[in-house]
């Protein structure tokens, strides 16, 4: 009898930790899925790409206030996109490929990105 309580007990203990590790995983997770660096990396990296398929004439604009958060700065330069978001600013950049002039104004409510 007391070898089948001894593996019952081994077995709920085995489950009890497997269950804690996924909830700190879990956890650590979504922990880093919400951060501010990943909303900025994706930011930039929609800039980049939307940069790379712009013709000449072309501009687009970018709220400040966004899904990703509270844009502070775009800036371009040196071949790479720079955001600053929810006062975190960018060091690395995400780069573009584009062969046009790019420049960025603030106007007002938003940031619009001119090609020329």
């Amino acid at each position: 009898m007391k070898k089948k309580g001894s593996i019952l007990n081994n077995s709920v203990i085995n489950i009890i930790l497997v269950a804690i590790i996924f909830a700190v995983f879990l956890l650590a997770v979504s922990g880093r899925v919400n951060s501010r660096d990943v909303h900025q990396q994706v930011l930039e990296k929609q800039l980049a790409l939307l940069i790379d398929s712009a013709d000449v004439g072309m501009s687009f604009g970018v709220t400040k206030v966004n899904l990703k958060g509270l844009v502070d700065n775009i800036e371009v330069h040196d071949g790479r996109v720079f955001a600053k978001v929810d006062g975190f600013p960018s060091f690395k950049g995400y780069p573009y490929f584009s062969r046009h002039s790019v420049s960025v104004s603030d106007e007002g409510d938003k940031f619009v990105v001119y090609i020329k």
